[in-house]
């Protein structure tokens, strides 16, 4: 070990986000546990000195529920002991997200700063330092000097004493960026401080030297076990002061502080990446995350295209306004998925959803007077294959003919909500590694472990619940079924499908209504012709009609019997809901006549001769009403997730999954239909 030699300087920089959406329990316990205990700490050691970045909706949240910790922030950030980064405002992924709107959210949070601290910050976080080469132009015309990334990107690229901090470029436009020590992440804070100090002490040598651990700031007593042992066992206060100690050669400096000090090295130029295990769960690049879920690609595509309507508002308050939305539905959390709940925590997509259609919502009325209707045939999710969009003062429509007409968005905008806000249930890497070796939770006694190291389980037999879905949960999805199948056997996947008709492409014809007095409608009709068992021929036809103004819509769907032969046949029509929670009794069904033993949404079973029922969702208050022209043998069931997150292998409610199914016997050249109405209210104004 070398004793001797030139100074290390240490940046510590934490990062204290909370997501668009959240529930207010999180934060509060976020508060109790990381974010007040760690200035308090803080407040002790006059000798350190460290860089913090708080999100916007965390600072949102801070500002209304606990206004004095932005006092003692303050006074911290004035006596020069806190560098405040800036970022973008509600923390979303920037190559994600239009230029224009990197720059907007970066200029926001920095004059939200400058509100509160009365700084103006020249470096920020990037969020989830997802990198992207062509980032230094719009970071640097927003006012930032720097940031840090970590020192994966630039071992990419043959890097390998990293030191120092670098200067890159895009276009002219220059931008300091500073390597984060993935040692350090994984020493700080799950290992003795002395290990920390020893580190130093064996990296030390005749030269100056910089070490950077930027990190999430719920490390500090948010992930599992670290509260006890950061704060109750004294972590942290044996960690300053250790540092303050070894002052003579271990210098805490902020970002700032260093660049005041010395000059950068460069040029530098980085590819696409990210942290490490990012890299895994994206597959090298975060943008994948699009591609492996249809469910973030989904809400993206709508934020973009709420965006490109937004372009055509005038200026003014509303344009203003629906931006603020815009920018809240751009919030990372929701739209990818890695040890955290991420895109599998139901509440987090309802958040930006809500954020989008309410962005919406403002931006058509601005552009037209209700009633309105907006009808569009592209390729929205950019998979090479058309859909229809239809937009409604009441509805949000998106259906896929490629797969057979089925519907993928169903918002209705009085309570800015998407009940089809699904997830597909599919296979996780951390699956396998569960099933291979399940561990049980972690002892209190033990050792803080990083959260990427973690093997907990929520729910003793939880892997019993694991399930894959063989085709992605949607609604208008039709199958054909043998007599006598199973709500068990179809939710296990064993119940067999009987034609060529599930999730295939159908034919579509679009017709314009005329004006019946209060708004004008469309009419979509989709076809296929298909076969059923033993090679007989069917045709399918499945009519939609949407008027403006309206908060319902209809379905007319009929089977014709093509062959020369009789068929006898089970339709079901298989509709994906969601609804946030399956436990909560103020959500609910309700079958007009009928007492459920369990009426909550999570609750699964078969009802005979039902010729309609109605979800109620009180805490958002909606209903949604389904009547069908015959009566159906109803099957219903929770759709749950078993996901990974910060304590560990959880269970997790997606939505409900309804299928009514009639028996059709058709002779040769015969036609059977079934009319369905589907009735948006509110859900105080619930009528069967």
């Amino acid at each position: 070990m070398n004793n001797h030699g030139g100074k290390i300087y240490f940046i510590l920089a934490l990062h204290n986000h909370q997501p668009v959406g959240n529930l207010d329990e999180v934060f509060e316990r976020s508060y109790l546990q990381t974010y007040e205990p760690f200035i308090a700490v803080l407040e002790r050691f006059s000798g350190i000195r460290v860089a913090l970045h708080y999100s916007g909706s965390l600072l949102d949240w801070l500002v209304e529920k606990r206004p004095d910790f932005i006092r003692r922030l303050k006074r911290l950030v004035d006596g020069g002991r806190v560098e405040i980064l800036g970022g973008a405002y509600y923390e979303p992924i920037l190559p994600a997200i239009p230029d224009e709107d990197k720059i907007g959210q970066i200029c926001l949070l920095t004059h939200r700063l400058q509100e509160l601290f009365g700084v103006e910050p020249r470096g920020m976080w990037l969020a989830e330092r997802v990198w992207e080469p062509h980032l230094p132009r719009p970071i640097n015309q927003a006012g930032i000097d720097y940031l840090a990334v970590d020192d994966t990107h630039f071992h990419d690229v043959g890097y390998t004493n990293l030191d120092h901090y670098y200067r890159t470029e895009e276009e002219g436009y220059p931008l300091d960026l500073f390597p984060i020590n993935e040692e350090l992440r994984y020493l700080i804070p799950f290992k003795a401080p002395e290990e920390t100090i020893s580190y130093f002490k064996e990296h030390r040598d005749e030269q100056q030297r910089l070490f950077v651990l930027a990190d999430d700031g719920e490390k500090f007593g948010g992930w599992p076990g670290t509260y006890e042992s950061v704060y109750e066992k004294g972590w942290l206060e044996e960690f300053f002061t250790l540092l303050q100690e070894q002052e003579d050669w271990l210098q805490m400096v902020t970002f700032e502080d260093y660049r005041r000090l010395f000059s950068p090295c460069g040029p530098v130029y980085l590819p696409t990446g990210s942290y490490r295990e990012m890299k895994e769960w994206s597959g090298g690049f975060w943008r994948n995350f699009f591609n492996r879920y249809p469910e973030s690609n989904r809400m993206h595509k709508k934020m973009l295209a709420v965006r490109k309507r937004w372009e055509s508002l005038p200026e003014g308050e509303p344009r203003e306004q629906a931006q603020r939305l815009l920018w809240a539905g751009q919030c990372n959390c929701a739209y990818w998925h890695g040890v955290f709940g991420g895109l599998y925590l139901n509440f987090l997509r309802a958040a930006v959803w809500q954020k989008l259609l309410q962005a919406e919502k403002m931006i058509d009325e601005q552009l037209q007077a209700p009633p309105y209707l907006l009808l569009q045939r592209g390729d929205y999710g950019y998979s090479g294959a058309e859909e229809i969009y239809i937009s409604t003062d009441r509805l949000s429509l998106l259906f896929s003919p490629q797969l057979g007409g089925s519907l993928w968005e169903l918002s209705w905008k009085p309570a800015a909500v998407n009940l089809l806000d699904t997830l597909t249930r599919r296979p996780e890497a951390y699956h396998q590694e569960y099933l291979e070796q399940a561990e049980a939770p972690r002892g209190s006694g033990e050792q803080a472990t990083s959260i990427h190291h973690l093997r907990a389980v929520k729910e003793e037999g939880i892997l019993e619940h694991l399930f894959y879905d063989p085709y992605p949960r949607g609604a208008l999805i039709e199958h054909f079924f043998e007599e006598g199948g199973s709500l068990e056997e179809f939710e296990k996947g064993s119940i067999r499908e009987q034609g060529d008709f599930l999730m295939q492409p159908a034919e579509v014809e679009l017709e314009r209504l005329p004006d019946p007095g209060e708004g004008e409608g469309v009419q979509i009709t989709f076809q296929r012709e298909g076969r059923l068992k033993e090679n007989l021929p069917l045709l399918l036809k499945k009519i939609v009609t949407v008027y403006a103004g309206k908060d319902r819509f209809q379905i007319e769907y009929h089977l014709v019997n093509r062959g020369k032969d009789d068929v006898v046949l089970c339709f079901g029509i298989e509709f994906n809901l969601a609804f946030l929670s399956g436990s909560d009794d103020d959500r609910y069904y309700v079958i007009p006549g009928r007492e459920l033993e369990d009426r909550r949404v999570g609750s699964r079973g078969t009802e005979e001769a039902v010729p309609e029922l109605s979800l109620v969702d009180r805490r958002r208050n909606l209903s949604l009403a389904l009547c069908w022209s015959r009566p159906a043998l109803l099957w219903r069931m929770p759709v749950e997730a078993i996901s990974l997150s910060e304590g560990g292998l959880e269970r997790s409610y997606q939505q409900s999954l309804l299928l009514p199914s009639w028996d059709f016997y058709l002779a040769p050249g015969e036609s059977g239909t079934v009319n369905l109405h589907l009735q948006f209210s509110g859900a105080a104004e619930r009528q069967p």
